[in-house]
């Protein structure tokens, strides 16, 4: 009976260092994830403090799939902007194609050259939030964010629209 109780001990032992191991991977990924996303953002005052932070939801609500949803998700949450209406203007502007053209106008928004870099550059002078293309459908989602936070959005003509069905 003694032999029993060690050997019962260590396959004990041995099946919960087994069960540990997802649980420490996980937390690792945990851990790093937090680590990438590390990101503070104050919204009463719009700005981060690093000047490279890209505020991500924790968490997408079921009808919000895809890295398209998900960035005008990421914006309507940094600016405070109903995401609904952000979505049908991405949706009325591209179809939801960051790579749409028009031959003057690009990406998921339309924007016009001068006009993204105006605003990135407002934007990151302003809450330290940096965005490089309108190609990027993040980027290009935080610049309108802001546009509309900011009362620069009369420009595309689907805001009225979405204003009006929103």
């Amino acid at each position: 009976m003694q032999k029993r109780a060690p050997r019962t001990l260590v396959a004990v032992l041995a099946g919960a260092l087994l069960l540990m191991g997802p649980y420490r991977q996980s937390n690792a990924a945990t851990t790093q994830f937090q680590q990438a996303h590390a990101c503070v953002y104050d919204h009463e005052a719009l700005r981060t403090t690093s000047h490279r932070c890209r505020p991500r939801a924790r968490a997408y609500p079921p009808q919000v799939v895809g890295k398209v949803r998900h960035a005008i998700y990421d914006s309507a949450l940094t600016f405070g902007m109903p995401y609904p209406v952000l979505l049908k203007i991405a949706q009325c502007e591209s179809a939801l194609n960051p790579h749409a053209s028009n031959g003057s106008h690009f990406g998921l928004f339309q924007f016009a050259p001068d006009t993204f870099k105006r605003a990135a550059g407002q934007l990151r002078a302003t809450t330290g939030v940096s965005a490089h293309s309108y190609w990027n459908p993040l980027d290009a989602s935080y610049v309108a964010g802001y546009l509309f936070a900011t009362g620069q959005s009369s420009s595309w003509s689907c805001e009225l629209q979405a204003n009006a069905t929103g």
